[in-house]
């Protein structure tokens, strides 16, 4: 009889025998040689950085000793320029590091050199520099850093020590400039192998000598990489990447003078070359021992798996011709006649087992026919045993065509086969999850998402046979879940959006509220002090801000556009009086570059447009700033309106630069100035992005027609309902009144005005600016609060005539502010205006609704505010006119800046 451990003991033996000695001692021999090879490479590069230190300390010995024979003669503590040279002559060059040898009184005045390109005093005057200072007040010798000398123009360092009086006091100093770069050039790196280095750096990190390199090196300081490599590696020997990519190995040698340090660098793959060759010689080794050892073992395991394979043949007949197709061979020897045996009675417990489960079938086959429900049984193997009708009519196959064959090629995608191997082990474990969702292919292609209730078969031994499982189609249950929650999660992100346009508009406002506000103040109360330059500067400050603010507006705007906020209020409109407002706001920025504007539409019948008037006016503003300032000194920019039955047209047209094929495909991305970022001409490059979707919300189009040298035309086509036109003879263009330059604002009257202003205001600038407009009045009264809470009980005290109210303060919002206000009897009758840098549509429809009176949004327009105050404070008009006056001045402030 064979052992029955046969099989196992003969693998296992050959396995361990063969491979686990060898691998052992090879890996140990690499162990031992790399750590071996290690500490002679660490021990290499210790030992040269102490070499190159020891050396170092020579050569600025003997310096040293040269300076204290030197300072020790009576001829340089006189300080006397003749005997001084007749000393330090005898002396001049012995020693080709020393650049010169010089001597200089207290005040930094040179008394000899041994260059006599030193002469001049002025060549040599180092006074209040701060190496001569370190130096005079040292109690010996001193190194300066490295600086450019006045004689070789190459990188030299002073070596010095002070001269002193009978008293000890120091009365000069006598130093030897040392040559970096003939320094670098005598640095002992003989013996290390290339790509080595040798650095020389004092107490402050600065590098005084390299080799090699040394012209890109001295003067600099250590890279902060390297000196945080030392902090992380704070041992003898440091390995890190330089800034030549190269990985060194570092070894410091500190000097015993002058706070100097040496550092020797020798490439990594130089000193572990011999290891490294070892390690590969050995690591052959290791590799046929590895592979003979592999031979061996595979040859043995091959005669001992025979068994094996006869078995697995036999599984793979039995599978492959169902129940009673093959029989295992008892006759195999050992173990292997056993599991022969085993395998056979498997076979037969299955084919019983099968036969159980088909017989089942038979019995609930009628009644899950009728179910509209997906049912199906499969076997151990994942085979389809049962279907019913509702899979056939959902899936278009036919029952000869998937039952016997495997469930998961046939129904689930590609990327579901990892769930298919997940969910037959767990089948076989006899833990099926009870409740799943996957989807599967119908025979067209479509996808159907089905929710599984699963139950594991078992056979009456308790065995695993397949599994039932009723499935769901909740496809369109499904897709409307999801489709309520993308538009649940669209909502949230428009929001956020929104919330992060009222505070980066807030924001932005902020500063240059201060800009705008104190730049204007100056240009009304300060021109007769300014001469014309101040004031075409101050003009320049004024039109850089009102330039960043329009581009604030335009960022904001395509935000709300982009986010669906933004407000379109159509409205039949005059168009004559818009154009003639459009070209009266264009007339400056005309002027200043010599091109003459053509109201070509002065001729045309005048016409009725129903379309929102404030964002026209935006759209031809930005058309016409791009063809003045886009045009040539005497250049010509025309506005005309062609009508037709269901359509008008408004034509902006210049014979200014024009525009390439290339750059006509670009006008519309955003921030692309078509290459003339680089010129002088001011601009960020949304302004025609902005326009076109201004124009799509309008209704219409933009067309654009370019020619480079010869200039553009831009054509605006609106919708135009006909019937529109006017009897009334075409007006000329006239000056609205609407727009004053920069330079020429003026106060808007000179009433007298009396009364208590309540500013709550939180940030001081901001207060600061009003306090300047109101003392056009004198006897106007400026109260300010810092904050709502102490807002509210100044309103109450003072009882003003008007609150200007913040919506953002530290302790609550506006909105908080005005519901207090008004449910107060004693501020319920209070003005409130709302002066903020938020200018979202919905915070100032809110605050109208919360009481105030009206809304102004910074930055400050001078000219509406004291408009705004005159009315409020005057008493001139009544609440109608009041209501009214925010929207005229938000509408003239928004037509000067778009």
């Amino acid at each position: 009889m064979q052992r029955r451990t046969l099989f196992f003991a003969r693998l296992l033996g050959t396995a361990l025998i063969v491979m686990l000695p060898l691998l052992a001692l090879h890996a140990w021999t690499l162990v031992r040689q790399y750590q071996s090879a290690e500490a002679a490479a660490w021990r290499s590069v210790a030992a040269r950085a102490g070499e190159s230190g020891k050396e170092l300390d020579q050569i600025f010995g003997r310096a040293q000793k040269l300076l204290g024979l030197l300072a020790a003669r009576e001829e340089l503590a006189s300080l006397d320029p003749a005997a001084c040279r007749q000393v330090i002559a005898g002396v001049a060059g012995i020693d080709p590091l020393y650049a010169s040898l010089s001597v200089t009184d207290a005040g930094g005045r040179l008394v000899c050199s041994s260059s006599s390109a030193l002469a001049p005093p002025r060549l040599a005057d180092v006074s209040g520099e701060d190496w001569f200072d370190q130096a005079l007040g040292a109690d010996g010798f001193r190194l300066s850093a490295p600086i450019t000398g006045p004689v070789a123009r190459r990188p030299v360092a002073v070596l010095s020590t002070p001269l002193r009086d009978d008293a000890g006091r120091a009365k000069g100093l006598l130093g030897i400039s040392i040559d970096l770069s003939a320094l670098s050039a005598q640095l002992p790196a003989t013996g290390m192998p290339p790509g080595s280095s040798v650095t020389l750096v004092n107490a402050d990190d600065v590098v005084l000598a390299r080799h090699p390199d040394a012209a890109a090196w001295v003067g600099a300081r250590l890279p902060e990489s390297v000196k945080q490599a030392r902090r992380d590696q704070p041992v003898d020997v440091l390995v890190t990447a330089g800034p030549d990519g190269v990985t060194r190995a570092y070894a410091t040698s500190a000097m015993s003078s002058l706070g100097l340090r040496v550092a020797a660098g020798m490439p990594t793959d130089a000193i572990f070359a011999a290891s490294r060759a070892a390690q590969q010689r050995a690591s052959a080794v290791a590799l046929v021992t590895l592979l003979l050892g592999v031979a061996i073992a595979f040859f043995a395991a091959r005669r001992l798996a025979r068994p094996v394979h006869s078995l697995a043949d036999t599984a793979r007949q039995w599978a492959a011709g169902g129940p009673g197709s093959a029989r295992a061979d008892e006759s195999l020897p050992g173990e292997f006649r056993d599991l022969a045996q085993e395998f056979n009675r498997m076979i037969d417990a299955r084919s019983a087992s099968e036969a159980q489960v088909r017989e089942s079938e038979r019995r609930y086959t009628e009644m899950l026919d009728g179910v509209d429900m997906l049912a199906i049984t499969l076997d151990r193997e994942g085979r389809l045993l049962y279907c019913n009708d509702t899979l056939l009519r959902m899936t278009g196959w036919s029952r000869d065509e998937i039952i016997g064959r495997p469930w998961g090629p046939r129904f689930l995608a590609r990327e579901d086969r990892q769930l298919r191997h997940f969910l037959h082990d767990r089948m076989l474990q006899g833990q099926l999850p009870r409740q799943q969702e996957n989807h599967i292919v119908t025979r067209a292609g479509d996808r159907r998402l089905i929710r599984w209730a699963n139950a594991v078969l078992h056979s009456a031994g308790g065995d695993v046979i397949g599994a039932s499982c009723i499935g769901e189609d909740i496809t369109e249950r499904r897709d409307a879940e999801l489709a309520r929650q993308a538009s649940a999660e669209a909502e949230a992100a428009n929001r956020a959006k929104t919330e992060f346009l009222a505070h980066m508009s807030h924001e932005l406002r902020t500063p240059l509220n201060a800009v705008l506000g104190f730049t204007q103040l100056l240009q009304l109360g300060a021109s007769h002090r300014l001469d014309e330059q101040q004031r075409r500067q101050l003009e320049m400050v004024f039109l850089a801000g009102a330039q960043l603010r329009a581009l604030i507006e335009d960022v904001l705007d395509v935000s709300r556009i982009e986010a669906g906020r933004m407000a379109i209020e159509l409205a039949e409109t005059e168009l004559w009086p818009l154009l003639d407002e459009v070209m009266q706001l264009s007339e400056a920025s005309a002027d200043a570059r010599r091109v003459a504007l053509h109201a070509a539409y002065a001729t045309r019948p005048r016409t009725l447009l129903r379309t929102d008037p404030l964002r026209l006016r935006q759209i031809l503003l930005n058309l016409l700033s791009n063809g003045i300032k886009y045009n040539r000194p005497g250049g010509r920019v025309s506005l005309d309106v062609l009508t037709e039955p269901r359509e008008l047209h408004i034509v902006v047209s210049d014979d200014g630069l024009g525009m390439t094929p290339e750059q006509l495909a670009s006008l519309f991305e955003p921030f692309n100035r078509l290459g003339r970022e680089r010129s002088d001409i001011e601009g960020t490059g949304i302004g025609m992005m902005l326009s076109r979707q201004l124009v799509t919300l309008l209704g219409g189009d933009v067309t654009v027609q370019s020619h480079p040298g010869t200039g553009t035309t831009v054509r605006v086509s609106l919708p135009h309902a006909p019937g529109t036109q006017l009897d009334a003879e075409p007006p000329v263009v006239r000056d609205v009144g609407l727009w004053r330059a920069p330079g020429a604002a003026t106060a808007p009257g000179d009433g007298r005005l009396a009364g208590v202003v309540l500013y709550i205001e939180d940030n001081p600038t901001n207060v600061l600016l009003v306090e300047g407009l109101l003392a056009t009045w004198p006897e106007v009264e400026l109260a300010v609060a810092t904050d709502g809470t102490s807002g509210i009980a100044r309103a109450a005290e003072l009882q003003p005539d008007l609150v200007l109210l913040d919506m953002q303060l530290p302790d609550m919002g506006g909105l908080q502010v005005l519901e207090v206000l008004r449910a107060d009897p004693r501020t319920s009758r209070l003005r409130v205006v709302v002066l903020s840098a938020s200018a979202m549509p919905d915070e100032m429809r809110a605050a109208r609704a919360a009481g105030a009176v009206d809304y102004w949004t910074k930055p400050i327009e001078i000219v509406p505010f004291l408009e705004g105050m005159e009315t409020l404070l005057g008493g001139a008009a009544g609440n109608g006119a009041r209501a009214d006056l925010g929207a005229r001045a938000m509408k003239r402030a928004a037509a000067r800046f778009m």
